[in-house]
């Protein structure tokens, strides 16, 4: 369900990104306000697709969670670069206030899932709270257990709503307002922290603001020493090779509508081709052939995978070197650990976002001219 839901939103947003940014027929600003409403409607849509299936997943049993130790301030650090614009086009002051003096604490925790816990109370603490008003993330460490609190001054929870505030589909009052949401997230983190061993829990005054908290385990008494993969960084040089040529792009994708969306993003590279490839077998042959610099690969494509097309690349000599990104329409947290082990150089989800893509491309394309 994930995969056939996500698939048509990658058109409908992928297009309407490339409708906003286009330079050569540029929109009236009547019609850019119009993309921007199709935008708008359609991230909130992904987003609702996003939780019920989340939801639906940890109520069959089948949500995993990889507990590890991490990093509490880097955490707060991409909680922080996520919300922060959300609070700014609200009006919001946001602040968050990681933990300061010795060692950085790291918890034992899903990364993934404990992001998405306070990222989940934060857009809650931006949504209910008010013009002119704040929200603040921060961290209290004590008998080997963590506290990470997401306080706002907004409009609060009514008493009698309280009881009932982690059960599916409760909006505290709010089932007929002006605010988007279903009633879902809050459900989805109660239970998320549970499988990571971890707690959840609220206070609330109406009309004064609310504190939600998740509490975890602390891992041992300082950080670990482990090296994180980075991803290559951005080169600021132009994309353009030194011998003149162009780069070859060579994108695996079985649905028509998906490509004309790529062939439409990498007009906006200069000295960039792409060359489109319908299914693994025949991307495979055509990758041995030209030998392109990067390519792009659908995961679900019918016959050979994504994954299996990925593997059969690095088996032989003069592929294993080109970088390959994953783009797919499988989003869970599962399908993302599995792509971080098949050795993708990169993978993005479906609907891309424009400038995500872009990114990516040029970060691995920039280091081939040397």
């Amino acid at each position: 369900m994930s995969h056939e839901l996500r698939t048509p939103m990658n058109a409908i947003l992928g297009f309407a990104q490339l409708l906003q940014r286009d330079k050569r027929a540029p929109l009236s600003a009547p019609q850019l306000e119009r993309v921007g409403y199709v935008l708008q409607g359609g991230e909130h849509l992904l987003r609702l697709i996003d939780d019920i299936l989340d939801l639906s997943r940890i109520e069959a049993g089948r949500v995993v969670v990889s507990t590890e130790p991490v990093g509490v301030n880097e955490v707060l650090e991409e909680v922080r670069q996520t919300l922060e614009p959300l609070a700014t086009r609200a009006g919001i002051t946001l602040s968050v206030k990681p933990v300061a003096g010795g060692p950085p604490p790291e918890v034992l925790a899903d990364r993934t899932r404990f992001t998405q816990i306070l990222i989940n109370f934060g857009s809650n603490a931006i949504k209910y709270g008010r013009p002119g008003g704040q929200a603040q993330i921060s961290v209290d460490v004590a008998d080997n257990r963590l506290r990470c609190f997401v306080r706002d001054d907004g409009i609060g929870i009514p008493f009698e709503k309280q009881d009932k505030i982690f059960q599916p589909f409760q909006r505290a009052g709010q089932e007929a307002g002006p605010i988007e949401g279903t009633g879902i997230g809050l459900s989805i983190t109660k239970r998320l922290a549970e499988l990571m061993g971890g707690a959840v829990g609220f206070r609330s005054t109406p009309g004064k603001g609310s504190e939600f908290w998740v509490e975890l385990a602390v891992h041992g008494n300082s950080a670990s020493a482990r090296e994180e993969a980075s991803l290559p960084a951005l080169g600021s040089a132009s994309l353009a090779r030194e011998d003149g040529d162009s780069f070859l792009i060579v994108y695996v994708e079985d649905n028509p509508s998906n490509i004309a969306f790529m062939r439409g993003v990498i007009d906006e590279l200069p000295r960039v081709e792409l060359m489109a490839v319908s299914n693994a077998e025949q991307g495979i042959e055509v990758i041995r052939k030209h030998r392109p610099q990067v390519v792009i690969m659908d995961i679900n494509l019918p016959g050979m995978s994504g994954y299996e097309a990925a593997r059969r690349l690095r088996d032989w000599p003069e592929t294993r070197d080109i970088p390959v990104i994953a783009l797919t329409a499988a989003a869970m947290a599962g399908e993302r650990k599995r792509l971080e082990q098949a050795g993708f150089a990169r993978y993005l989800t479906k609907p891309a976002k424009v400038a995500e893509l872009l990114e990516a491309l040029e970060s691995l394309l920039t280091p081939s001219k040397a």
